[in-house]
């Protein structure tokens, strides 16, 4: 089951996963302001949730600003791919000039995952990882077939793709790994992005203008 939430002045996409058996992972953790974050805490509270781990697509502050408070409130791993450490590490750098508040990421715990592995967490749910790569380096796709899902963060949009013109963006690899990695997934596999409304692999197939460039 999947759980969205709208956080920060970048309007972005926190998703919670989770099953019967009350395990779940958080993709993305956006969530800047206080309100934010006690809205975040309080569905997982009130649901008795066991946090398990914190997915990151990508290291773009406006889907991480919450990571420290989540991960140090249930004791749990941050998990990014290594090339997306460069960018991650300039967090205080990217908070001051994206206007978010200031991080203290002391105690956080890294977990540094590759393309292909498998996130395992309750009843048998799989998270496959996907090379997205392109807006950013190291940019990750979550595949669940279980929900008929993947999660790009900012790889792909309806009728749009992430931009490229920030640190490390490579505009041929994030459109050639949006067409050999994410529109080959089932054509009715839902897309859901990291900023805005879902989508579908079959429609962004016949539709979006930057997958035939």
């Amino acid at each position: 089951m999947i759980k969205q939430f709208v956080f920060n002045h970048f309007q972005e996409n926190t998703y919670i996963l989770y099953d019967e058996t009350k395990q779940c992972v958080i993709i993305d953790a956006g969530c800047n302001e206080k309100e934010e974050k006690e809205e975040l805490f309080s569905f997982i509270d009130c649901n008795n949730f066991e946090v398990k781990k914190i997915l990151l697509t990508h290291a773009h502050i406006d889907h991480f600003c919450g990571v420290a408070d989540v991960a140090k409130r249930y004791n749990v791993p941050v998990c990014l791919h290594g090339e997306g450490k460069k960018i991650f590490d300039i967090f205080t750098l990217q908070a001051q000039g994206m206007n978010f508040q200031p991080i203290d990421m002391k105690g956080v715990n890294f977990e540094y995952i590759n393309y292909g592995d498998e996130i395992l967490f309750g009843n048998g749910y799989t998270l496959k990882t996907i090379n997205a790569s392109g807006h950013c380096p190291g940019s990750i796709a979550y595949y669940s077939e279980k929900d008929n899902a993947v999660f790009v963060g900012d790889a792909v949009f309806r009728l749009s793709i992430g931009r490229t013109d920030l640190f490390g963006g490579d505009l041929d690899e994030l459109v050639r790994n949006i067409n050999n990695n994410i529109m080959t997934l089932p054509l009715d596999t839902q897309i859901l992005c990291g900023h805005g409304p879902a989508t579908d692999v079959d429609f962004e197939k016949a539709n979006n203008p930057y997958l035939f460039m």
